[in-house]
């Protein structure tokens, strides 16, 4: 039942834009015009009555295409918005999907992609600082017992993360990460949560 109606509704709405159109269309030709210049027209001729609602119709046309023209641009801008917001997401969904995969080129590659999705998207900027934090804790403590500084995918999130944090005021949660041997310059001071990070031989933080 509900699939049904969801195949209803787009007719049903093209068919009331239509009727609408055409009301409009003959509140301006036809209705208003001949309202318009009813009184005073005591004396004129059918010639003269004519001319005067074809005065009136004028304006009133263009006064509606006007509006038509306004809609259309209104309706254009909207689906613009709506197709970027949805290409947006689409890249987002693809960014993160790419942390998870098995191979460390591609997990970078997912940071990297995050990066200029961040730069491009002001409102998605938070939410991608923060999905970086948890990328990092969780790879920074992969494998660390074989290696003295972390894999390369966690150093690309650290320098991106820092490049994002430069043009935000959102913070970096790396608490409980294992840092060790890490270079942290390139993350600003106060901005960056540190609790519980194992930190043994890493470069200090920067001062913001």
């Amino acid at each position: 039942m509900m699939a049904k109606w969801k195949s209803i509704l787009p007719v049903a709405s093209i068919i009331l834009c239509l009727l609408a159109v055409v009301a409009l269309a003959a509140l301006a030709l036809w209705i208003l015009p001949a309202v318009l210049t009813r009184q005073p027209s005591d004396g004129m001729t059918a010639a003269e009555r004519l001319k005067a609602a074809n005065d009136v119709r004028a304006p009133l046309v263009a006064f509606l295409v006007a509006i038509g023209a306004a809609g259309t641009l209104l309706f254009t801008a909207r689906t613009y918005v709506l197709s970027r917001e949805g290409h947006v997401t689409d890249r987002y969904t693809k960014a993160v999907g790419q942390l998870g995969d098995e191979s460390s080129p591609v997990r970078i590659g997912g940071v990297y992609a995050l990066e200029r999705i961040g730069k491009d998207s002001t409102k998605d900027r938070t939410t991608i600082i923060y999905v970086l934090g948890a990328f990092i804790r969780e790879r920074s403590k992969v494998m660390r017992e074989r290696q003295d500084e972390p894999p390369e995918d966690v150093k690309a999130g650290l320098r991106v993360a820092g490049r994002l944090l430069a043009i935000s005021d959102s913070g970096l949660d790396l608490r409980g990460a294992d840092l060790r041997n890490t270079d942290l310059s390139c993350l600003p001071k106060d901005q960056v949560l540190l609790d519980e990070a194992k930190r043994e031989g890493a470069t200090p933080l920067r001062d913001a």
